[in-house]
């Protein structure tokens, strides 16, 4: 029972704390250097390739509009190819896009929902940039987020690369802190691992790839990103992380929306994990090795503190000095956490409260995520969010 406890809490303390300053240090130290890129001079705009800004959308006409206007605003050489397919959509979204058609945009809809993979598939059949740049409807680019995207490109090297999830902070959204700390403690770790080989999961808010590496995804996939991510690595090519490209968005209205995004999220990592362990397992390259630190062990996570728990309680009703110790600290942790959601309705909550409440909730909704996942009742449609 000790070594459980202690593998638990070593493996905890290894995803948060140890991965990310080895994969910093590395970086630092071994990192590739600067790649090709596009000459920026107006005389080499020639030769920067031709762009889709594809964007999955349902039921989104409070925020499609502009999201369509800050795309035609984006600073590019060439004019780009927007495509938005709003399959399933009840609401006026593919009305409001066929509004646009006279600027370049184009509407893809009918009636049956099939799912975003479905959707995605759909989307990049009927592209025909040579690159193909992933959004969602709720967010907005900054001006250049297309170039430094797409300048990395010229890189033969390079498959896809991803920019920088943001959050506003807004005081009215239960989760703005909480997302706004988790992206960036992100942001630092996908840097160093694209400046190392490749990063380890593609984020669908702001992401671009060649569309000749392009493979339909299964319809039952839950979590495209990361079958994206698997097949350009599979390709033999890098995955690289831009933090000139910014995706700003809101963050969820309530918790409660953000916890189901999770639950959802983790049931199909664990899906991703049933299917590419052959990939993953034994760690052979840089990318496996990266994939289970940053990417598995957070999804287990929820087990490892379970175990911890029940563990410790044991030990220390035995009589062990030091996991009575371990046993107060956690009830101190949880009980801070608990005390968190007790106030949330009254106001922000304070950083001391909020960052045990928004681990504890994030890693219960992961929990349930694997229970979805071993009870086979993960889905490929999802809950959305309030805007």
């Amino acid at each position: 029972m000790k070594l459980i406890v202690l593998l638990s809490i070593a493996a905890v303390l290894y995803h948060y704390a140890v991965y990310p300053a080895l994969v910093l240090l590395i970086a630092r130290w071994r990192g590739h250097g600067a790649a090709a890129l596009y000459p920026a001079s107006p005389e080499g705009s020639a030769q920067w390739p031709r762009v889709t800004l594809l964007i999955a959308a349902y039921n989104e006409e409070r925020v499609i509009e502009g999201k369509i206007l800050n795309s035609l605003e984006l600073d590019y050489p060439h004019p780009i190819e927007l495509i938005v397919v709003s399959d399933g959509s009840s609401d006026s979204t593919p009305q409001i896009v066929s509004r646009y058609a006279d600027r370049g945009a184009v509407s893809m809809h009918q009636a049956p929902r099939r799912g975003k993979t479905a959707a995605l598939n759909r989307g990049v059949a009927a592209a025909t940039g040579e690159i193909v740049v992933f959004s969602d409807a709720n967010n907005d680019f900054n001006r250049d987020a297309l170039k430094a995207l797409v300048q990395h490109f010229a890189d033969p090297a390079v498959g896809g690369v991803c920019g920088v999830k943001q959050i506003r902070e807004a005081g009215d959204r239960e989760s703005s802190v909480g997302d706004g700390l988790y992206w960036r403690y992100e942001s630092a770790i996908k840097l160093a691992e694209g400046q190392i080989g490749s990063i380890t999961n593609a984020d669908g808010e702001i992401f671009a790839m060649r569309r000749g590496l392009w493979r339909p995804i299964a319809e039952d996939i839950i979590n495209d990103d990361a079958q994206i991510t698997f097949d350009i690595v599979d390709q033999r090519k890098r995955i690289l992380y831009e933090p000139a490209a910014r995706s700003t968005e809101y963050a969820s209205i309530r918790i409660e929306d953000d916890f189901f995004v999770k639950v959802r999220m983790v049931a199909g990592g664990f899906q991703t994990i049933a299917q590419q362990w052959r990939r993953l397992l034994p760690p052979l390259s840089w990318f496996a090795l990266a994939y289970l630190s940053h990417k598995v062990l957070r999804y287990l996570v929820p087990l490892f503190l379970v175990a911890i728990a029940l563990g410790s309680l044991w030990l220390a009703a035995t009589g062990v000095a030091e996991y009575q110790v371990l046993v107060v600290l956690q009830l101190l942790f949880y009980g801070t956490a608990w005390a968190g959601w007790l106030r949330l309705r009254r106001g922000p909550l304070p950083t001391a409260l909020y960052v045990p409440f928004y681990f504890c909730t994030m890693n219960l909704a992961a929990l349930l995520g694997f229970v979805r996942f071993v009870t086979g009742k993960q889905g490929t449609s999802w809950r959305k969010a309030q805007r």
